[in-house]
């Protein structure tokens, strides 16, 4: 038997299951913002990457789309629900039930795409004509991906310091990159005066309302997923009809609007791949930067009515400006990014999202938001050891929140239940950097 070990998302590729449309114009596609979208002749067996479409992959009483305005994504969502694995590696180390959410393997290389891809829609929806990104990160791969999709012109400003092959890869999107100052309050600012030229839409890294509501879909689809296990119990629903539920998934519209259906065999769905017979999500592990993720991930777990679930937040040292504002009660501007986890490189977290973990922080509070601070090397370690358990490459800042479970770390000791791992991905990595990373920090 393998390491990992798949189970209740059989939809993470639109271009092997279908899309809900096919767009008839070469290069244009149908936009997803409200306007009429062609009619699919038949269900499409491959659809190219840039024109694939995600409906929701779940019957309505187990939707998966959250609190997303029905309006903005009545043709489809930019995201795909990404799978749900069951971590043999990670259940052994700490004895404990460990899945993790592949939001990996996203289009744009991270959950981003999530809520800055619902932004962009809504944005557009609302009559924005033109998008402007300030990230050199994964926000502005986010965006740069939306815009190219939608058919809609977007700049992304990034400092001298984004490499050289983010650069090309937002520009293959057919984003207007624009190279400006050496940090990314300075680009940002220069973000902010071109957009009000162009009069578009500002979207903002993480700190973003509708980008909250969008990232908070990764919570339904782990609801929606772990309860086709009979890991989560669901009040209303016999067996037989929880079945049924998993047995299919909506990956299309017929001509007058009705969802296809994917019929998938049942056989990885099975209730007996959880022998712990947890009936509740222990914790919620994540990174966080400016916030906007856990922001998130809160709201979901409000939506879902899991509000009690501990959500442990891990930053490294020197990206920990969440960490020290929760401890000082009041948010702390670091005086410099210290890390080599540059996606976590907010020197003050979002005075909003702030507000929301405030009133969760502290054993008063039955310490439902838990901020860890971990060394670099400990998320590059961690890298590694995902990378060699799962075969898959992400970021230091995604490593952070691995660390928390390959370091056992205490704030893990109490938990009662299955933890699931928000595994965030995140494209600026390659091997040849976190190579260079595990040499610096001389691991084997």
């Amino acid at each position: 038997r393998g390491g990992v070990m798949p189970i209740a998302t059989p939809v993470a590729s639109p271009s092997r299951l279908g899309c809900a449309v096919r767009c008839t114009q070469r290069g244009h596609p149908s936009s997803l913002c409200g306007r009429k979208l062609s009619r699919p002749k038949h269900r499409a067996r491959h659809v190219p990457a840039r024109h694939a479409l995600m409906a929701s992959s779940s019957a309505p009483e187990l939707g998966t789309l959250g609190t997303l305005d029905p309006a903005v994504v009545a043709h489809g969502v930019l995201h795909v629900h990404t799978p749900l694995l069951r971590s043999q590696p990670m259940s052994d180390l700490l004895g404990k039930e460990v899945y993790i959410k592949l939001d990996a393997l996203q289009p744009s290389g991270s959950f981003k795409l999530r809520g800055i891809g619902y932004a962009c829609q809504k944005a557009v929806r609302d009559g924005s004509t033109s998008l402007t990104s300030s990230s050199g990160g994964n926000a502005g791969l986010a965006t740069a991906f939306a815009g190219n999709f939608l058919n809609v012109p977007t700049t992304v400003v990034v400092p001298t310091t984004t490499p050289e092959f983010i650069r090309k890869r937002l520009s293959s999107l057919n984003a207007k990159v624009v190279v400006f100052g050496d940090q990314w309050s300075v680009a940002n600012e220069r973000a902010i005066a071109l957009n009000q030229e162009n009069n578009g839409k500002l979207i903002h890294p993480f700190d973003d309302p509708d980008a909250w509501t969008g990232h908070a879909t990764v919570v339904h689809e782990v609801v929606c997923d772990l309860r086709k296990l009979g890991v989560l119990g669901r009040e209303g629903s016999s067996g037989e009809e929880e079945e049924e539920r998993a047995t299919s998934t909506e990956v299309g519209m017929e001509d007058e609007g009705t969802p296809l259906r994917q019929e998938i065999p049942n056989t990885t769905l099975s209730r007996d791949l959880n022998p712990a017979g947890s009936k509740k999500i222990g914790a919620f592990v994540t990174c966080v930067g400016g916030g906007g993720l856990l922001a998130g991930i809160l709201q979901g777990l409000g939506e879902v009515g899991l509000e009690d679930t501990p959500v442990i937040a891990a930053e490294t040292d020197g990206c920990d400006s969440m960490a020290r504002s929760l401890q000082r009660g009041k948010c702390v501007t670091l005086p410099g990014i210290t890390s080599v986890a540059k996606s976590l490189g907010a020197a003050s977290p979002s005075p909003r999202v702030f507000q929301m973990c405030m009133p969760k922080y502290g054993a008063a509070n039955k310490s439902l938001v838990r901020p860890v601070v971990v060394s670099d090397k400990d998320a590059i370690e961690a890298c590694l050891r995902f990378a060699d358990d799962h075969r898959i490459l992400v970021e230091p800042a995604c490593g952070a929140a691995l660390s928390v479970v390959y370091s056992g770390h205490e704030s893990l000791k109490d938990v009662d239940g299955v933890i699931v791992v928000q595994v965030c991905g995140g494209a600026i990595i390659d091997r040849k950097t976190l190579h260079a990373y595990a040499v610096h920090f001389g691991i084997e």
